[in-house]
């Protein structure tokens, strides 16, 4: 089956992204970020909401499945409201949309697991203590490595890149998630598609994992998933 994953758009579509779709006989669209970008200029800072939605409806309008993630925005109260009501509204208008924070989906042949993100301390030192909550982390490395070990050929979805593979900043510091990490050294699956640390975007393996980071802004992949292979791409040489 070939898929495109698209990386963390903020704002920001592939360009010629209908003819993406159309030479590739794309089946499933999988946006392994955030749609939304923060406002420049008046307003910095702020989510930019309206873009937000002009990109979330034309993802949808193709009327392929979709496989949506939140990513590490709208983490207020007001914020998570925002992001529930909208997947409410865009999931009655489109029924090709699909968002889980955990879990599995099923499109056409293929299961994808579902890996959202997940606050670590390593890796977030700005946020609350709340959202590095130990004990939740652990039911959902518990449920991720059963998913894992239920699902054999499935295909590995995450915000966030493993640590330490695909996910250094600026700085040099590694900030990927070591469940993650720790749930591909357990399992092993064929393939892990990420996004989250833009500048890491690449390709990588632990083990036998094939790992992509899809970038952001613009950047995608069109991926054979029954061959782990990148038929096109425009970030890697």
């Amino acid at each position: 089956m070939e898929v495109l994953a698209i990386g963390d758009p903020h704002g920001e579509l592939p360009k010629n992204l209908d003819s993406i779709i159309k030479k590739n006989k794309i089946e499933v669209i999988i946006c392994i970020g955030e749609v939304f970008p923060i406002q420049r200029g008046k307003g910095k800072g702020k989510v930019d909401l309206k873009t937000g939605e002009k990109v979330l409806t034309k993802i949808c309008s193709y009327q392929l499945p979709i496989i949506l993630f939140k990513g590490n925005m709208f983490l207020s109260k007001r914020g998570a409201i925002y992001f529930k009501n909208l997947l409410k509204k865009y999931k009655k208008k489109y029924k090709n949309l699909e968002y889980k924070r955990l879990g599995k989906l099923k499109t056409k042949d293929t299961n994808f697991i579902i890996f959202d993100m997940t606050y670590e301390k390593h890796s977030h030192t700005y946020l609350p203590n709340y959202f590095t909550n130990e004990r939740k982390n652990k039911k959902r490395l518990e449920k991720l490595n059963k998913l894992l070990k239920e699902n054999k050929n499935a295909i590995l979805l995450s915000h966030a890149p493993p640590y330490g593979c695909l996910d250094k900043i600026h700085s040099g510091k590694h900030i990927g998630s070591k469940l993650l990490l720790e749930a591909i050294k357990k399992s092993y699956p064929k393939l892990v598609l990420c996004g989250h640390i833009h500048e890491a975007r690449g390709k990588a393996k632990i083990g036998k994992t094939v790992i992509y980071n899809i970038g952001s802004e613009g950047d995608y992949a069109v991926i054979d998933t029954n061959k782990n292979k990148i038929l096109a791409s425009n970030f890697l040489k």
